[in-house]
């Protein structure tokens, strides 16, 4: 028997689960969308990088982490925005058009029942340790001396 993962809708539970996080918090009331949308971008951000590590560690030493940019002078400048651009711009954009586009983060609070944060903390778990515990595994266990 096989069974369906409804992988669109176990990001909208995620989120769901966020917004409802965030809007119980007395003091955050104004800006829960904002600080939903940006960490959520950036665990997302997070998980496409361990992708292109892996990718990069396993199948081409040649394959590039990041979207080189060269608009000023000093190199560590360049760096972050290319990080911004590669790895948390494009999922603000997915992300708005996905939740927060024509309020649509108002008809999946309806579908989807919160969690009090259990699946939005085992998201941020999950995507946390699936890129620093590998990493971690890589320096320790084979690490050149």
């Amino acid at each position: 028997m096989k069974t369906k993962v409804d992988v669109l809708g176990l990001y909208y539970k995620i989120w769901v689960d966020a917004i409802v996080v965030e809007q119980s918090k007395r003091n955050r009331k104004t800006n829960w969308k904002l600080n939903t949308i940006i960490p959520m971008s950036v665990l997302n951000g997070a998980n496409l990088l361990t992708f292109f590590y892996w990718m990069k560690t396993i199948v081409n030493k040649n394959f590039l982490l990041f979207f080189p940019v060269s608009i000023f002078n000093a190199k560590p400048l360049n760096g972050f925005i290319s990080i911004v651009i590669t790895f948390f711009i494009p999922f603000v954009i997915l992300n708005y058009l996905l939740i927060f586009n024509n309020d649509r983060y108002k008809e999946l609070l309806i579908k989807y029942p919160g969690n009090n944060g259990k699946l939005y903390k085992k998201y941020i778990l999950f995507s946390l340790g699936l890129l620093i515990v590998p990493v971690v595994i890589m320096k320790v266990y084979f690490a050149k001396v």
